[in-house]
């Protein structure tokens, strides 16, 4: 054997071995336990949320209700287009009789999409569709 490949072999083999203790194999095993138990809460609670507020946008009037014809409006699929159906969107938003009752609005919207209210107006309206549903929703009282 060359005399390098021997002196490699030699220092892998008096490498001093690293060990973990008991002690800190269980605090990273719950660490691990106790994140994963986290995020499957969490996302039980979104899930729970989202049809809970699915089962409110039935009722007229309701806030889950607007925030459903509000995504519907935005995913509008129609025969002649793609793209949002700003007549709906607008009449939709007009319906909603208050600012709390607008609030509550964006809260169900984001319970149901998992997305923002106002940053979806945005990107999905020109600036003057914008300014024209801004208007509207800062027209409640």
């Amino acid at each position: 054997m060359p005399l390098p490949a021997a002196l490699a072999l030699q220092t892998i083999k008096n490498k001093p071995k690293v060990t973990v203790g008991k002690r800190t194999t269980n605090v990273l095993l719950a660490t691990g336990l106790g994140v994963v138990a986290f995020w499957g809460v969490k996302t039980l609670w979104r899930r729970f949320k989202r049809d809970f507020r699915e089962g409110q946008a039935l009722q007229q009037g309701n806030p889950a209700n607007f925030a459903i014809r509000i995504a519907l409006a935005f995913e509008n699929d129609s025969a002649f287009g793609w793209g949002t159906d700003e007549e709906a969107l607008f009449r939709t938003l007009e319906q909603i009789p208050t600012a709390n009752m607008m609030r509550k609005v964006g809260h169900a919207y984001k319970d149901l999409e998992g997305r923002n209210l106002a940053a979806d107006l945005k990107s999905e309206l020109t600036t003057e569709e914008f300014a024209i549903a801004d208007e509207i929703i800062n027209s409640k009282r």
